[in-house]
């Protein structure tokens, strides 16, 4: 499934991603039933954030092929084919929705788009569904996080756990909760790399399949550029 998270802030967009794919495969058994063997296949090289211009990045989680063909290289030929210097996010959002759709319009992908508009110093954050042919938007007036995937683990910070007491009653569990108006840029890029490595790490001991994994790669968006702090590279 993979993790993807976008956070935001008055001095820029953080974008990170995991690098894990994980792909079925269903084979005929003797006596003419099917087995699917889920996570038969998994990689750890799987580029999930995009650098779309120097202003507007897209991150993506959920099928991760396309007729048996791994879906980066249909992103790389969308930036390629029709995004440029001037693309806003708008555009790129509803690009990317008419793009993926022609091809398979009941893909259960998700993207988020964020970026800067040219003239608008606050960022632009939205969130694609192509199965569900629909674009979020989201508030960037004050600061934030978005986050999609594998979403259990991190989500859990933010929920309102409560205790069970000897005579069946209930106490709330106390919730620092998270200020993300403080943050900085840094603050941001440390904790969108904690929010995957804490989804790899917690995964890494559940009993379930392993979808989350590998290096971390970070995109930094400012009004006026955009530049990697962790980026996996190909080597022999």
């Amino acid at each position: 499934m993979s993790f993807i998270i976008t956070v935001y802030t008055s001095e820029g967009i953080v974008m990170a991603s995991d690098s894990r794919s994980t792909y079925n495969f269903t084979k005929q058994l003797g006596n003419g039933n099917f087995e699917t063997l889920c996570g038969a296949q998994i990689t750890d090289t799987t580029y999930k954030t995009f650098q779309c211009n120097k202003h507007i990045g897209i991150s993506t989680c959920g099928d991760a092929s396309i007729n048996q063909t791994p879906i980066a290289g249909y992103i790389e030929k969308f930036i390629h084919e029709k995004v440029n210097a001037d693309s806003s996010v708008g555009q790129v959002s509803n690009d990317l929705l008419n793009y993926f759709s022609n091809i398979n319009p009941h893909l259960n992908t998700h993207f988020i788009i964020a970026g800067y508009d040219s003239n608008n110093a606050l960022p632009v954050v939205k969130q694609l569904f192509v199965a569900d042919q629909s674009i979020k938007n989201f508030s960037t007036n004050f600061s934030g996080a978005v986050w999609d995937g594998e979403t259990a683990t991190l989500s859990k910070l933010f929920t309102q756990l409560y205790a069970k007491n000897p005579d069946e009653t209930y106490c709330a569990i106390q919730n620092h909760g998270i200020n993300f108006n403080f943050f900085n840029l840094q603050d941001a890029i440390n904790f969108a790399q904690y929010a995957v490595d804490v989804t790899i790490k917690t995964m890494a001991f559940e009993n379930c399949v392993k979808t989350v994994g590998g290096p971390v790669d970070i995109l930094v968006i400012k009004p006026t550029e955009s530049f990697w702090v962790a980026r996996k590279e190909l080597h022999a």
